[in-house]
């Protein structure tokens, strides 16, 4: 598998993260480090991997509410053979959401290790 396409089967499994949490394996997509950020009424938050973790397992799923899917990836660039980014579009029930992603090979394995997100929009 080329650099291109782990990375590419990374970020579809963070899509199928996005969409029905029971079906991949957080610690296979995020790094235990990985910092998730976004701002909120002009202030930067930030959640840790732990953390996030449990948002998303927490809430329920977009599946499991008939949402649609709603997915791509906009950009991608490998920086190095361990280090990568990409931009991605993702809905998440009803936000869309534009991620940025800063990706390592740790331990042969590609993982997101930075995420910083934007609501595009909303749906009613």
């Amino acid at each position: 598998m080329t650099q291109t396409q782990a990375i590419v089967a990374l970020i579809d499994d963070y899509f199928s993260l996005a969409y029905e949490p029971k079906s991949r394996d957080f610690n296979k997509v995020f790094h235990p480090s990985c910092l998730v950020q976004w701002l909120h009424e002009g202030q930067l938050q930030t959640l840790s991997s732990p953390d996030y973790a449990a948002l998303i397992h927490g809430r329920p799923s977009p599946r499991s509410t008939g949402a649609p899917r709603d997915e791509e990836i906009l950009s991608m660039e490998n920086i190095s053979d361990c280090l990568a980014t990409a931009t991605v579009r993702v809905r998440i029930g009803a936000k869309l959401f534009n991620d940025h992603f800063v990706m390592h090979k740790v331990d042969d394995c590609w993982l997101i290790g930075t995420k910083a997100s934007f609501i595009v929009r909303t749906f009613d």
